[in-house]
Parts: C-alpha cells; sequence; structure tokens
C-alpha cells in the first residue's frame, strides 16, 4: 500500500477562530459530517452560536450522556425459546440493523465511533446468525464506543459473537485455534508485521482456551476451566500462566508504542483524511492515547477541537461512506423518515458496498476511495433519488422550506441557488460558472424576463420542484460524495 502524506501543516493547539479561518457554516457543517451526520438548520444556528470549542465538548457531553439502545425482547433468546428459529431470526436480525440506522440519525458522535469500533473489531452476522449475540455485540461497541479501548478489547475477547466469528469457542487446550491470536495482533492491536512473531501468535493463542461452553445458538458462550492451557505460555519474550486478560494486560504493557501508533492512525484516517499528517501530529495523539491508560475520548477531544482538524486542508478531504451519503442528505435536508425507508435505504447500502454487520471481510471495509467507482456512483444517485422522491410524494412543501431555510434571499435565484449548494457540499465549488450552471438547473422552465423583472420569489408555485431539479443537479456533483 502506497503511504500518502496530507498536505495539512496545521498543529494540534486548539482552534481560535481567525479571519483567515472563521468560524463560519462552512467549518461547522465540517464538524457535523464526521462527528455525526449532518445538522439540521436549528443546529446550524445553535452550533455559530457557540465557540468552536463550546461545540465539540458539546458533542462529546452529549454523545457520552447518550443512554445505550434500549434492549429489544429478544436480546438474551437462545435458538430454543423460538417457535421457529429458522423463520423468526431473520425479521429480528433486519429490525435491528434498522434500529443502528435510527442511532446513527439520533446519536450523533457515540453513533460514528459505535460503526468505527464495528469496522476494527469486525463481525459478521451472517456468520452466526443470532439475533442476541447481533445486539450484544451492537451493546458492547456502543458501551465503549468513548471509553477504554484497552477494556473493549478485553471484553471482545470474550463476546460470542467474535468468539463465533473468528473460531474463539474453537480454542481448547488440546486444540488450540491460532485465527483470534492472529487477528488480536494484525488487525485490533499491532498492525500487520508489526514487531511481533508466529510464536507469540501460538503462545497468545494457549492463552485465549477455555471459552467454548454454549448450551445453545444464542446462549452465552463461556469459560470451561477444563478446556483451559494451564500451563505457562512464551509471549514476547517473557513466561507466564498467561489467561485471556493478562495476556491482554502484557499486550498492552509492552507494545504500547505500536498499540497507539497504530489505532491513532486509523482514528485519524477515518475522521480527519486518507493521508496521514507529518508523524509527530500521531506521536502526539499516541501519548495522549498511553498517558491517559488508553481512554479514547481524550485522544478524540484533543484531535477535534485542534486547528489541525478545523483545517483548510482537513475540509473535504474525505470520501462519504454509503451510510454517511444517505444519512447526511436526510438530515441536512430536514426530511421526516420512517422504518421503512430506513429498511430500503440499508439495502441500497449493502448495494453499495457497506452493509451493517456485515463487513467484506474481517479487514473490514477499506473507505475513501474503495467506496466509489462506475456502478456505485450510480448506485448513490439512485438511493439519493429514492429518498427525495419519497420525501416530495409526502409533502412538496418540505423542498420550499429548504430553500427558505438555506438562503438569506428570496428572490436573488443565483444568491438562493450558492446558498443550497454550499448547504450540501463541503467546500465552495471552483468557480462562478460552476455556480453559474447550478444557477441554470434551479431555474428550471421559468422563463428568464421573471427572474429579470424580479417577479419570481421562493414562494412562487413552481420552487419546490425547482429545488428537486437543483438537489439532483448537487448530489450528482463529485464534491457532494466528499465530507
Amino acid at each position: 500500500m502506497v503511504v500518502m502524506n496530507s498536505c495539512n501543516t496545521a498543529t494540534l493547539a486548539p482552534y481560535v477562530p481567525t479571519a483567515a479561518k472563521p468560524w463560519n457554516l462552512e467549518r461547522s457543517r465540517h464538524v457535523m459530517r464526521r462527528l455525526g451526520y449532518g445538522l439540521d438548520i436549528v443546529q446550524e444556528t445553535a452550533a455559530l452560536a457557540q465557540s468552536p470549542t463550546v461545540f465539540v465538548e458539546n458533542i462529546f457531553n452529549d454523545s457520552i450522556n447518550y443512554m445505550n439502545t434500549p434492549a429489544p425482547s429478544w436480546a438474551n433468546m437462545a435458538r430454543n425459546s423460538y417457535a421457529n428459529f429458522n423463520t423468526e431470526r431473520f425479521p429480528q436480525i433486519l429490525a435491528w440493523t434498522v434500529q443502528s440506522y435510527t442511532d446513527a440519525l439520533d446519536l450523533k458522535l457515540k453513533s460514528k465511533m459505535t460503526l468505527f469500533w464495528h469496522n476494527h473489531f469486525v463481525t459478521r452476522v451472517q456468520d452466526y446468525d443470532a439475533p442476541s449475540w447481533q445486539y450484544q455485540y451492537y451493546n458492547l461497541l456502543q458501551t465503549h464506543a468513548l471509553g477504554n479501548f484497552k477494556t473493549l478489547t478485553k471484553e471482545m475477547g470474550k463476546n460470542s459473537a467474535m468468539l463465533v466469528f473468528l473460531n474463539g469457542y474453537q480454542n481448547r487446550r488440546n486444540n488450540p485455534n491460532e485465527n483470534y491470536a492472529r487477528e488480536l495482533f494484525e488487525l485490533f492491536t499491532l498492525g500487520e508485521n508489526n514487531n511481533y512473531t508466529q510464536t507469540d501468535i501460538t503462545e497468545a493463542a494457549r492463552a485465549l482456551t477455555g471459552y467454548n461452553t454454549a448450551t445453545d445458538v444464542g446462549a452465552p458462550i463461556t469459560f470451561n476451566t477444563g478446556t483451559f492451557d494451564n500451563n505457562p505460555k512464551t509471549i514476547f519474550g517473557v513466561t507466564a500462566n498467561y489467561d485471556h486478560d493478562s495476556l491482554i494486560d502484557h499486550l498492552f504493557a509492552v507494545r504500547a508504542t505500536e498499540i497507539s501508533d497504530f489505532v491513532v492512525k486509523k482514528i485519524y484516517r477515518a475522521f480527519v483524511s486518507p493521508e496521514l499528517p507529518a508523524q509527530p501530529i500521531i506521536d502526539t495523539l499516541a501519548a495522549t492515547f498511553r498517558t491517559t491508560n488508553w481512554e479514547i475520548a481524550p485522544v478524540l477531544r484533543q484531535l477535534f477541537k485542534s486547528e489541525h482538524f478545523f483545517d483548510d486542508a482537513a475540509i473535504g478531504s474525505c470520501i462519504k461512506d454509503p451510510m454517511e451519503c444517505m444519512l447526511t442528505f436526510i438530515k441536512e435536508a430536514g426530511f421526516p423518515i420512517t422504518d421503512a425507508q430506513l429498511q430500503i435505504i440499508h439495502y441500497f447500502c449493502a448495494n453499495l458496498g457497506q452493509e451493517y454487520y456485515n463487513p467484506i471481510d474481517v479487514a473490514g471495509w477499506q473507505g475513501d476511495r474503495a467506496w466509489i467507482n462506475s456502478s456505485t456512483i450510480t448506485g448513490r444517485w439512485q438511493g439519493l433519488e429514492y429518498i427525495m422522491w419519497t420525501t416530495w410524494n409526502l409533502d412538496q412543501e418540505l423542498f420550499r422550506s429548504i430553500a427558505l431555510d438555506s438562503s438569506t434571499s428570496t428572490n436573488d435565484v443565483g444568491i438562493i441557488a450558492r446558498d443550497i449548494v454550499d448547504r450540501f457540499v463541503p467546500k465552495s465549488l471552483h468557480t462562478t460558472t460552476d455556480y453559474a450552471l447550478a444557477t441554470q438547473v434551479f431555474k428550471g422552465d421559468v422563463p428568464q424576463n421573471y427572474f429579470d423583472t424580479n417577479q419570481w420569489n421562493l414562494q412562487w408555485n413552481s420552487v419546490p420542484y425547482q429545488v428537486v431539479l437543483l438537489l439532483q443537479h448537487i448530489f450528482r456533483m463529485p464534491e457532494f460524495q466528499l465530507k
């Protein structure tokens, strides 16, 4: 993999607005496209009334204080509790997937971090096929989304969905399975080939034995002392009778630098830019990770409040994933949404390569440019058109509201078109010609003389459909795919 360096040279010092880098709509939208799924008009107005530091801190406080999504009635049901497990489980799995989309719209940063850790500690529901394990896995991610990474790593290794997905339940004293131990090092903590050996994997697998006892599919998988390898193991050159938890303690003690560097880089690529900055930026964040004893929130606070995060080079530097493409459009347009619509949006996202609870492989979605090709770009347009036309059939006046809420003008067609465009793209378009084309699209079939004589305004009957035309033009722009 070719590693590209970011052109962002700003520091991690707290961002203080200046004339050159003001706290404005562009930057407030940047924050919420990265830390959530956009802002509606009311939230945007409230954001600009706060300092950026207070605004970001409030996002953290809200996210940390959000209660976990309430457990469904089947949260602890095993297969033998169903009348027909093979038919009843699928609606439950789908319902919880739709619930996760609802959470994405409502829980902002907590939801974003839950999805981030899902793509880090990957499991796939199609491999374990138990609704209770799906819920328990999601609940674990939610619980620790902004908490402690070391604790999350410990708990994830004992999670039933993970034990099935990476064969931990098959890992026994007399028949060790190395699958989870390998991914623990390669994907979850250290990174590929980063200061561990095959012997370390083999010995770690012995430490991870014993989690094999389950009465039924969907029932908890628990520890069995009889299948645990209760003998000394040598891991990273140190010999002890490691078990699951003491292995994790040892790993974080002797490979702290490697873990912090690996995880911080992954956070940076997901939330700031796919291109890494100068190493001192990573080193500083990694040091914060270590000195706060693996707490996630201090690292994110330092990064998201920094002039580095608010720099022009960070804005519009990432490609939206399919969920961001669909859900941010809904949020920023102010469209209502139902569970039935979210279910269809889930299918669109799955066809675009991002199926919640079913990442493509154990390494997860690679993101950024992997999201876009000739097929997925037209699939994005189709999904966005579905959202737009189902809303049109519900209430056409919502489209007039987009224009009224987005612009300070009610009759200057050029200003209105520019303001609507700027609401949905991360940065101003490159040329005045780009805005002139958007304005021409927005005019629709209204004769030019009505604009020339200032007779046209946002109260005209044609306005809702004019906004539809402009939205179609906007979400076909390359710039719309960025955040």
